[in-house]
């Protein structure tokens, strides 16, 4: 099963065995769900833009932040609720989570999904757990960044550095290959499970023993 949720409002849920592997599902029957464009234009299936919601028949959404109206009328902009999440829908009106707002990562001129990325790795059987995030680019190009992979490798197996550099060039395009491999015993993360990418900036060494690049020679 997967679900989508927010503490401020906002509901999909996707039961075992119903609809595509990736999907967090569809509203229920109370609730609407867009995907709007910077103009709240509602996108085309396969666009990604923010996903908004709010109960139907509502004209607003009650959510307050306490003591800031300005941040308040933002999240609940023309009666919904603003999610901060970037999302898009199929044809047949399943919704798919790709990254929150600002959390693409910029390289060589495009915005890289952590979440494709992580997906792919997920799958080497020497992967226990992956997080991606970015480092200032080697180019030195103002706000680009190379990809990181944070990787806990599972017990008992031989980790492969190689290997899963190898299995990113099968099903990643150029761009979204990752210029390093940084092996951790665990990704730092909240209470909800949020990896805590600070902490991995803050523990991050290109020379270390711990992160690895794909050709040794680039050292």
């Amino acid at each position: 099963m997967e679900c989508y949720g927010a503490i401020a409002g906002g509901l999909a849920i996707k039961p075992v065995g119903v609809g595509p592997v990736g999907s967090f599902g569809k509203p229920p029957p109370h609730s609407e769900m867009r995907i709007v464009d910077q103009n709240d234009s509602e996108c085309p299936p396969g666009e990604l833009g923010e996903l908004v919601s709010r109960p139907v028949g509502a004209d607003q959404v009650p959510v307050e932040y306490f003591g800031n109206k300005e941040t308040s009328d933002k999240k609940t902009k023309g009666g919904w609720l603003r999610s901060g999440d970037i999302c898009h829908r199929d044809a047949a009106g399943w919704f798919y989570f790709d990254y929150r707002k600002g959390g693409g990562i910029r390289h060589n001129g495009d915005f890289i999904n952590p979440g494709f990325v992580e997906g792919v790795v997920a799958e080497c059987p020497t992967v226990s757990d992956v997080f991606t995030y970015g480092v200032p680019a080697r180019s030195g190009s103002p706000g680009e960044k190379d990809l990181v992979l944070a990787v806990v490798p599972c017990d008992g197996l031989i980790f492969d550095a190689a290997a899963i550099f190898a299995k990113c060039r099968e099903a990643l395009e150029s761009n979204f290959l990752p210029a390093y491999i940084h092996l951790v015993d665990e990704i730092p993360k909240t209470a909800s499970e949020k990896p805590q990418e600070r902490f991995l900036l803050d523990q991050f060494d290109e020379l270390a023993a711990n992160v690895f690049v794909e050709y040794a020679v680039n050292r």
